[in-house]
């Protein structure tokens, strides 16, 4: 069972967070170890196994940047510990802007730098980000899931870019 299974959610990208709260709760209210206090010892590690799965479930769904790999992984356009090939172009792309980073001498330069980072998350985003506000992945074509990965796996690289120039 899958975490949208857990709640009875279809697979999306965006999710209902008033849904998913009160899923949640429900599921809380029908499993909450102290309801088990009386049970037997099996009844309580159940009640505590589904508390705690309820809980990991409802922290992924609700994370924006968890998400996506979590639906990429249970549709199957991605695997665990994938080595995803980005393109030449964009890793050239991304060695030009770390060798500006590190002649940059200015405040100014190095922003003009962050935005222009910036500009390619906006950028790659433009095409799939209609899939990503759709209530459903089940009408997102097998070519649209692979863009969604291209476009996860460049964003995790620029995100880690601009991590390590804010240090």
């Amino acid at each position: 069972m899958n975490y949208f299974e857990l709640f009875n959610l279809p697979v999306a990208f965006k999710i209902d967070l008033g849904q998913l709260r009160q899923a949640f709760m429900n599921i809380q209210r029908a499993s909450h170890p102290d309801k088990f206090a009386q049970g037997t010892e099996m009844e309580q590690e159940m009640a505590l196994e589904n508390s705690a799965i309820a809980n990991k479930a409802f922290s992924l769904l609700s994370n924006k940047e968890l998400i996506l790999p979590y639906v990429l992984e249970i549709s199957g356009t991605i695997v665990a510990d994938e080595k995803y090939n980005l393109p030449p172009d964009f890793l050239m792309e991304m060695m030009d802007f770390n060798e500006a980073w590190m002649d940059a001498e200015t405040g100014q330069e190095k922003q003009t730098i962050i935005n222009q980072i910036n500009a390619i998350k906006n950028e790659i985003l433009s095409p799939i980000s209609t899939y990503l506000e759709a209530n459903s992945t089940a009408n997102i074509p097998q070519e649209g899931m692979l863009q969604i990965k291209d476009y996860y796996y460049k964003k995790k690289y620029l995100d880690r870019i601009l991590e390590d120039f804010h240090h």
